[in-house]
């Protein structure tokens, strides 16, 4: 029987079920085999958490650990204007997650940096929107507020943010180095005995009575009592070998990357056509928003990015450009998180997360949970509050065709 879920009961069973996906406890079977594909965020925090749930832990990387999507991630750690509120919830639970990732693994193993986000605009229009938009979150419980210009300069030394008609600052979001988390992560699941295999292309799933058995790659085959593909795009091909559909869509951007510098910026500064953040090692990291683009990364864009930052940042001035990067954002078809079991196959699951940074950390107890074999889940009983986003009135994104989107 295939897994059908409104989007409406879908959020409806989320929301119920936040609170208790952060204090699900370690049930995994020891011994149970589980084969996670994908080495970035996602993949590296659901190995980790099985791993700490007493499972034998094999990761498979097409590339090297954070490659693809983690890589080339701001990583702003955030849920403020994620909308429905089940989703706002979602993220809000991650940013949790997050703080406690750092508890467990200590903070100088994971250097999460939460000094909050100031963000601006020049344009009046822009200003009324942020205002209400701020309105709803503190409707929400959401810790953002709108702050005046003297203020910026409170939260931002040194920043010269220009014309300001309005502006807001969030103190609990934050933001990471996606590679330094990712290869955190597995180190510690490492450290608990999980195999880190890279790179190895997966080629194929052997199948038995309705179940993955072995998972085939170029460098052999890998018996599996369960599977976690969390592939980022890969999920698509990789889930097709199943027979099954996860629509995703992706949006490229592009980050400006300089060398260290002392430390000057301890909180992301978002202003109008720049979101600029330094990173733990001084780094500055900088670019627009992910959407449709074509500009090529190119020395010259990297240095024109670095260039506007600049103008928010003197700090920033005569930083070596270090590199550029081109990301292409993991984005389900309809927005929201794909995260489950693959109808089809009684023991093949898929995460492929949207906002992946943000929520790589709390969704890990349900899915450790659901590969070892013992589900758990909400009001539903056996399925988990987060298993799979739809559209109402669409057919499962997964089962063939177009699916939802």
């Amino acid at each position: 029987m295939t897994l059908m879920l409104s989007r409406r009961t879908l959020l409806t069973r989320a929301a119920w079920g936040t609170a208790a996906l952060a204090a699900a406890p370690l049930r995994a079977a020891a011994g149970t085999q589980v084969v996670v594909i994908g080495g970035g965020i996602i993949g590296a925090s659901i190995a980790y958490h099985l791993a700490m749930a007493g499972a034998r832990v094999t990761v498979l990387e097409a590339e090297k650990p954070a490659a693809g999507a983690t890589m080339n991630s701001f990583a702003w750690l955030n849920a403020g204007s994620k909308r429905p509120r089940p989703y706002h919830m979602l993220n809000l639970l991650g940013m949790m997650g997050w703080h406690r990732l750092q508890m467990e693994l200590g903070v100088t193993t994971l250097p999460v940096q939460w000094g909050g986000c100031v963000d601006w605009t020049g344009d009046a229009a822009d200003a009324r929107r942020a205002a209400a938009s701020v309105h709803a979150q503190q409707a929400w419980g959401y810790p953002i507020r709108t702050i005046e210009a003297d203020e910026i300069a409170r939260l931002l030394p040194g920043v010269t943010p220009g014309p300001v008609a309005g502006a807001t600052f969030s103190d609990a979001e934050g933001t990471v180095n996606p590679v330094v988390a990712t290869q955190a992560l597995l180190k510690a699941a490492a450290a608990r005995g999980a195999k880190i295999d890279y790179p190895v292309k997966v080629t194929g799933f052997e199948q038995k009575d309705g179940r993955v058995a072995r998972v085939l790659t170029d460098k052999g085959a890998i018996a599996a009592d369960a599977v976690v593909i969390a592939g980022g795009m890969g999920c698509q091909p990789l889930a097709a070998m199943l027979g099954a559909n996860v629509p995703l869509d992706s949006t490229p951007g592009i980050l400006a990357h300089s060398v260290a510098r002392p430390i000057a910026l301890t909180r992301l500064a978002f202003g109008p056509g720049a979101n600029i953040k330094q990173t733990a090692d001084g780094g500055f990291v900088t670019g627009e928003n992910f959407g449709v683009s074509t500009v090529p990364p190119t020395r010259e864009v990297g240095e024109a990015l670095l260039a506007k930052a600049a103008t928010y940042v003197p700090a920033i001035k005569g930083a070596k450009l270090d590199r550029v990067t081109l990301g292409h954002r993991v984005l389900p078809k309809d927005s929201f998180p794909i995260v489950g079991h693959l109808p089809g196959s009684a023991n093949a699951y898929v995460a492929a997360m949207h906002s992946g940074m943000t929520q790589a950390p709390p969704d890990r107890p349900a899915r450790r949970d659901r590969s070892a074999g013992r589900p758990q889940g909400g009001p539903a009983g056996d399925v988990p509050p987060r298993a799979v986003c739809v559209k109402s009135g669409s057919s499962p994104p997964w089962k063939g065709g177009a699916g939802g989107g």
